[in-house]
Order: C-alpha cells, then structure tokens, then sequence
C-alpha cells in the first residue's frame, strides 16, 4: 500500500543509495508538498489539478496549518473560516476533512458543538514536529498515488541538479515507482511549470531542470553529471541534496570524493565558502558548501554578486558559531548577533573579530574597527 512505502519506506533508494533513511523522505516529500503549494495559484489546468488534488489538499491543509500558528487557542470559529478560505479552504471541506486530518496528524485539536460546527481549536503546529515532519504526516494520512508520490520526487531532484531526462527518470524509479509513474510525475511537474525542459544538441537528450534555482548552465552540468560513474553521480546528488535543505554545511559534512567535488563546483553544481582564521596565530579554516546561486534574467551580475556575499557571510557566522576560540569572542547565538548588527550597525568588542573576518571586510560587507579590543561594525 501506498501508506506503507511513505511511512516505512519500503524499496525507497535515495539519491545516495544504502546512505538514506525513511526520514530523509519523509522530509523530502513533506518540502515538495509545500513548495508545490506555492505554484498552486498558477495552475489553471482543471485535469492536473484533479489528478493531483491530494498533493494541493495537503497544502492547503498545511498552509492554514501555517495561518493559525502562534494563536494557540481559538474561540472564534469566524476566524479559523476566514483563514481556510484565505488558503483555499471550502468551509464544508474543512469541517468534513481538512481538519480531521490536521488532528490526526497531531497539527490540531479541535471540538464541534451539537450542530456540527467549529467551537474551539487549539494548534501545536511545529510542537509535535517540525513543520516539515507534520506536512508529511498529513500527506500520509491523505493517502496520495504513486503518480502524485513521483511528482513530489520530480520536483524535489530537479531542484539538487539539472539532468538528462533519463536520468532524471531513473533518479524517480529508483523511489520505488514505475517507469509510467515516473513519466506522469514528470509530465505533471512540467504542466505546473515548476520544472522546465530544453533540448540540448549536445546531448541528443531533454535536460530536465527547475528554472526557480537554475538560472544558467543546465546543459554543462546535466553534461558533466552524466558523463560521472553511476556511483560518483549519486552520491554527487546526495551532495547537492544536502547543501539544498541545509545551505552552510561543512564540506567535511557532506563528504564525497574531493576530485568530483572540485569539479561540481567548477562546473557551478554546488557552490562554497571558505573562512579562514588567524587567531593565536593558528591558520584555521572551515568550508561551506551552498546550493547554486538563483540567477534572475533582469540584473544577474548585480543580484549574483549581491547573493554571494549573503553566502559569505553566512559561512562567516557559521565559523564564528562553531570554530571561533573560546573566551575570545565566539557566537553563542547568530540570530542575536544579526539582529544587532542590523539594529545598531555594529557588534563587540571581541578579539575574534579581529582575526577571523578578512574576507568579509576585503569584500566591504563589514569594517573592523580597534577599540581597544577589536569592534565590528
């Protein structure tokens, strides 16, 4: 049953076979329902709408889910209505299933009263899992087909990497699904237009891709990636997987061989930063690795550049988080330090500063100042 190959992932192969759990799908299906939600709105065609409703369901579900977070308890039935219809939410479908399922997947609680309506609700929406973790659960419980499972895969494999159509379908039927499932999961993903196709000469092939993180390069990537041993492209995938969900890991992190990584970045698959630190005379260093750039067609130098020093500073709040010196300065909590940096313009005095943060005053993004110690601003 379909519930079974989701929640105890049954002949699930990921993109970096024998290293993958069940969670790892989980969380990857649970991030493609909600991305798909966001393209909801733009798509017009009534067939694939219907042969996808459980996926839009499920996001509609979550993105109420989403509206009701931080209220705790609601007494006001009007207001719980009002944001099902603001997530596209019929008022009957939401008593009759939208909020059964959210209960069942520990999003909510709720009471009717004797006439059947909403009385109260209470949520705990990222309480009893991270969002991620509860949309799947609600995706679980809806029960989706195989067809709409390989879209949420379509659209989750587009996004590590641009691929030839076949290996973007195999990358699908290595999930568990058939190669007609995986042809209509395909098909759907480029009818909502979250993945888009080009022909290349090149490669006598389509190259599959999603424009929203590719904006240049398909080709040459999809070029290099197939040319890979089939065991250096999946764990170069697993590779990519990791610096999509989680942008600033450690190049130690997400492992692989270091020549096929080099040449990933060469050819603009993955991207890094490296930080390096001069304190107690040490010569520290620590690499973090980041999914490609988005390119936009309107100014691309200004925003690329613009979308690399955010990068650079990133890694540079990573290293000072988890390889500055202690007692010198090192980031107990980043959200406070950026905070303060964007409220007052300036952070310190800490000797860490002084060491550890050339790169990001070569590249004007701060100015360290002495002051007796050493001050950021």
């Amino acid at each position: 049953m379909i519930r079974h190959t989701l929640g105890m992932g049954a002949d699930i192969t990921m993109a970096n076979p024998g290293h993958q759990s069940p969670d790892a799908c989980q969380r990857r299906l649970g991030r493609a329902v909600l991305f798909l939600q966001q393209q909801a709105p733009l798509i017009t065609d009534n067939v694939v709408r219907a042969d996808i409703e459980t996926l839009l369901l499920a996001g509609q579900a979550m993105e109420l889910a989403s509206r009701l977070k931080g209220y705790r308890r609601i007494d006001n039935a009007e207001l719980v209505r009002q944001f099902a219809r603001q997530s596209g939410v019929p008022e009957r479908q939401l008593i009759s299933q939208v909020l059964p399922v959210l209960k069942q997947a520990d999003v909510i609680e709720y009471m009717l009263d004797t006439d059947g309506n909403l009385a109260h609700l209470e949520e705990v929406v990222g309480v009893t899992g991270n969002v991620i973790a509860q949309t799947f659960r609600v995706l679980d419980i809806l029960g989706p087909r195989n067809e709409e499972l390989a879209l949420l895969h379509s659209i989750e494999i587009a996004s590590w990497a641009p691929l030839t159509k076949t290996q973007h379908l195999d990358q699908i039927v290595r999930r568990g699904l058939t190669d007609a499932e995986a042809e209509r999961g395909l098909s759907y993903s480029l009818a909502v237009a979250i993945n888009r196709r080009i022909n290349s000469t090149e490669l006598n092939e389509e190259v599959i891709f999603n424009p929203h993180v590719w904006g240049t390069g398909q080709v040459q990537i999809a070029s290099f990636l197939r040319d890979l041993p089939p065991n250096e492209r999946d764990a170069l995938l697993g590779i990519c997987e990791i610096a999509t969900k989680s942008p600033g890991a450690t190049l130690e992190r997400v492992g692989g061989n270091s020549a096929v990584v080099a040449s990933a970045r060469k050819v603009g698959l993955i991207q890094a930063a490296t930080v390096k630190s001069s304190a107690l005379g040490q010569n520290l260093s620590q690499t973090y690795v980041f999914s490609p750039l988005i390119q936009t067609e309107d100014d691309q130098a200004t925003t690329t550049e613009a979308l690399h020093l955010r990068k650079l500073f990133l890694a540079h709040i990573l290293f000072g988080q988890e390889k500055a010196q202690l007692g010198l300065g090192r980031i107990m909590n980043p959200v406070a330090i950026v905070r303060k940096l964007l409220n007052t313009g300036e952070v310190g005095p800490a000797t860490n500063i002084g060491t550890d943060y050339h790169m990001l005053e070569a590249h004007d993004v701060v100015r360290v100042e002495e002051t007796g110690g050493a001050g950021l601003s």
